[in-house]
């Protein structure tokens, strides 16, 4: 979408400055200099790790028509600053107002999805099923918090029916402030867990912040909820709007509104049996099923019939890192790299030892982040739960290395099969001595212990082995990683 100044100032407040040429024509926002040209505005944010401010030079030298400036970077130039400005408090909030009023502009129906996992799985295969019927807009990469919902919704213009938006958070408020920007229609909360709990303040705290969004829905709205979950309870009794809610037949079957009665995996389809009709989905894993349920009910609710479903689905593409299977020339690799968190982490778990081999079923994870107390325990329930899966071996990296490999043993895991590893070099010099051809290898853990590099180890060795025409299993280096 295009905006001209004039809008731009009258739906932040914002004021012009130094205004020498016309302040009606459309232009394109732009919060990289780099991308400035003479038909784009440069939005300053103040970031993380950067000021936007910094680079207002620059984006004027590429050519940008105007810079959208904080009221205090003005103040501290000392009356040397040049070109078309907008002045404005605080830019941040300027971008969340002008895409309130974007918003506001047009008759499009937006889906909010928050939880602490399966956001991103969920806003996919909803995206899927609903461009099958309409024009969907959908938030890009990981564009979920204060920048990214945002510019999300910056996008949405006259020719779009549907926008599929997700809302990300670390704190209380924030979901709150973001469904303030997007003003979701419906709702959709993918579950709550102990993912991030030590930046909220405890699991009961995520469940008060994930429930942020249930009392976001208007009236006239509906919310759509797992009712498998205990927190689903504490999320109804705050909503206004109607409620659904989704699970998989298990013992909240009477609560449940929709109901997967069976769920089968067939290679690398899903199918997800609802009443009389069978949903299938490329993914791999029973968890998905929840996704597919919140997409059906979504896409039902705005009148689609199951047969456009299934052509919605028969779309979707698994999103890179989250439970994808990948075949290298030695072995399988189930690529979570993505992110983790307890529950994310059991479905994983699942994953794994449901696949068919003539070799080995080996774990490598790495640490799952920000849990705070409840850090030592969840790393020992996955040790627990993979010595109850019928996996071979464990390759546990990080702080919490040490819980992991301790939860199996004490479940009757094989001591010399669970190793725990504080350094990556360490871990890869052990697992060239246990991987063989025809082994399936899950590797995850949290974002930040950057386990793809796991990953494109075991790419290499599996193309360097078969170059050579030599065992997996030999002698390489690891410096490629």
């Amino acid at each position: 979408m295009e905006f001209s100044l004039n809008q731009i100032s009258q739906a932040t407040g914002g004021t012009i400055v130094r205004a020498d040429g016309p302040t009606d024509l459309p232009l394109r926002i732009v919060t990289d200099s780099r991308e400035a040209t003479s038909d784009t505005v440069f939005w300053a944010l103040h970031g993380s790790t950067h000021d936007g401010h910094t680079f207002v030079k620059a984006a004027f030298e590429n050519g940008a028509t105007a810079c959208i400036v904080s009221s205090t970077w003005v103040s501290q130039q000392n009356g040397e600053t040049s070109g078309l400005l907008i002045e404005i408090p605080d830019t941040l909030q300027a971008l969340a107002d002008l895409a309130a009023w974007n918003r506001q502009r047009w008759p499009v129906h937006v889906i909010g999805i928050t939880g602490s996992f399966g956001k991103t799985t969920t806003r996919e295969i909803i995206y899927a099923v609903l461009s099958q019927k309409f024009e969907t807009l959908r938030s890009p990469k990981n564009f979920n918090n204060q920048f990214g919902v945002p510019l999300t919704l910056l996008q949405l213009g006259s020719h779009h029916d549907v926008a599929v938006v997700e809302l990300g958070a670390s704190a209380c408020g924030e979901i709150r402030r973001l469904a303030q920007i997007a003003q979701p229609d419906t709702g959709i909360i993918t579950g709550t867990g102990f993912a991030h709990a030590a930046q909220f303040g405890g699991y009961k705290a995520v469940i008060r912040a994930k429930g942020e969004l249930a009392e976001a829905i208007p009236g006239r709205g509906l919310l759509l909820l797992c009712g498998d979950e205990e927190s689903a309870e504490a999320h109804v009794t705050r909503a206004v709007c109607r409620v659904i809610r989704v699970g998989t037949g298990s013992s909240h079957e009477s609560v449940n509104n929709l109901i997967a009665t069976e769920v089968v995996q067939a290679g690398a389809k899903l199918q997800v049996t609802i009443a009389e009709s069978v949903f299938e989905v490329t993914a791999s894993g029973r968890h998905f099923a929840r996704s597919v349920l919140f997409a059906v009910a979504v896409a039902r609710d705005l009148g689609m019939t199951d047969e456009e479903i299934q052509l919605g689905l028969n779309s979707f593409v698994p999103v890179a890192g989250r439970c994808e299977i990948r075949q290298f020339q030695n072995c399988t690799v189930i690529d979570d790299c993505y992110n983790s968190s307890p529950e994310a982490m059991q479905a994983a778990i699942a994953v794994l030892a449901g696949q068919e081999t003539s070799g080995q079923r080996i774990l490598i994870t790495g640490d799952m982040l920000l849990l705070g107390e409840h850090a030592a325990d969840c790393h020992r329930n996955v040790g627990i739960t993979t010595a109850a899966s019928g996996i071979d071996h464990i390759f546990a990296l990080g702080r919490s290395a040490e819980d992991v490999v301790a939860g199996a043993v004490e479940s009757g895991f094989d001591p010399e099969h669970a190793r725990a590893h504080v350094n990556l070099d360490e871990l890869l010099e052990q697992l060239k001595t246990v991987v063989s051809d025809g082994d399936v290898i899950l590797v995850k853990g949290s974002r930040a212990t950057h386990m793809e590099q796991v990953v494109d180890w075991l790419k290499n060795q599996s193309i360097a082995s078969t170059d050579n025409d030599q065992t997996f299993t030999r002698e390489v280096s690891t410096e490629s990683i």
